[in-house]
């Protein structure tokens, strides 16, 4: 596999194209002083179905066209795996490690096989983008997606995705017309940053949704677990401890809880030792943000907008968009840690909505 380095100027070009995406949702914006201050991250360029590398050490995004797959990894370290297979109903966070290596994600398992590691879904006009039995939707994404590498200012090794997604029905997957039977028409962009002093893994999730053109308006609803949702590994399932953002009490049976929250986090341990997962929600998200957390029969978290209490409608062409953060780290973290880290994102989405 040959390795080559973009020249200055392509880097460059590259950076003016990049500027335009709707990435930085860590207010991590790569710009073209950003590059130049680095070493152009190096590229493997092969022909058919071989892995697309790009590098700048330590972090190294593949693309994997035979498989169908997005692996990040620090220092050869997997941190993530992304699953993009044509015949999925999504694309999906298939595994999301600590930096000391343990993955908390389940995906597919015999009892619920449409439970994906880290994925997003609700339900759109009726047709359910989450469950993938009666009637399901489909998020159609493209196979290829822009990407780069870089550091963040303060220096932690970053790595970004974007990728246009179709929502569709499933009767529509073959068409040939089907872009314009599309619900949904979004652009999900996946910020990576590895903080190694800190400990911390935070995956950044930007999504900019437009309304149709197959619809004249879009009613957006779901079940009260309907969002961007997690699927632990099963040592947490009855075990785990979940935390909140309000302090407020959980249920003592936990089969189902759902209370609002500006953040929620899941604490327990991996073959013995302790993991904290974190989801933060940006108060810009439309709708009134909620929590569904569960650990019997099996450890669940979730970020809803509430739309089984409340749906949001949009008519053709309107444009939304939801920002998350989810976060992970080798210990356990006490909730006033993880509002103090919140604020801080709060401050950092503000910067980047000033620019």
């Amino acid at each position: 596999m040959k390795l080559y380095r973009l020249s200055p100027g392509r880097v460059l070009r590259n950076s003016r194209l990049l500027s335009r995406l709707p990435v930085a949702v860590l207010g991590l914006a790569l710009t073209a002083s950003l590059l130049a201050a680095e070493p152009p991250p190096l590229i493997s360029r092969s022909g058919g179905l071989e892995d697309m590398v790009l590098q700048l050490p330590p972090i190294k995004m593949i693309v994997k066209p035979a498989k169908s797959e997005i692996e990040i990894t620090l220092r050869d370290r997997s941190l993530l795996l992304f699953a993009m297979a044509p015949e999925q109903f999504k694309p999906y966070v298939k595994e999301l490690r600590t930096l000391r290596g343990e993955n908390f994600l389940l995906d597919s398992p015999s009892d619920h096989r449409h439970h994906h590691g880290l994925m997003y879904g609700i339900t759109v006009n009726g047709r359910n983008f989450w469950e993938e039995a009666t009637d399901p939707g489909v998020e159609e994404v493209s196979p290829v997606p822009m990407r780069y590498v870089a550091r963040t200012p303060e220096g932690h090794p970053m790595a970004v995705f974007t990728q246009g997604i179709f929502w569709l029905a499933d009767t529509n997957r073959e068409a040939p017309d089907r872009f314009q039977r599309a619900l949904l028409r979004e652009v999900r962009t996946l910020t990576l940053v590895a903080d190694e002093a800190a400990g911390e893994v935070a995956l950044g999730w930007h999504a900019e949704f437009t309304a149709g053109p197959g619809a004249d308006a879009v009613k957006l609803t779901g079940a009260n677990y309907h969002g961007l949702g997690m699927r632990f590994v099963r040592a947490f399932d009855r075990q785990a401890k979940h935390l909140n953002s309000e302090n407020a009490p959980y249920s003592a049976e936990q089969r189902g809880d759902v209370l609002p929250a500006r953040w929620a986090a899941t604490e327990h341990e991996i073959d013995g030792q302790p993991v904290t997962v974190a989801i933060f929600a940006s108060p810009h998200n439309a709708g009134k943000s909620h929590f569904f957390s569960m650990l019997d029969p099996f450890a669940y978290l979730s970020a809803t907008q509430n739309l089984d209490k409340t749906p949001l409608e949009y008519k053709k062409n309107d444009k939304f968009t939801l920002d998350y953060l989810v976060l992970n780290y080798p210990e356990h973290k006490s909730r006033e840690f993880l509002e103090a880290r919140y604020q801080k994102w709060l401050k950092e989405l503000a910067a980047k909505a000033q620019k």
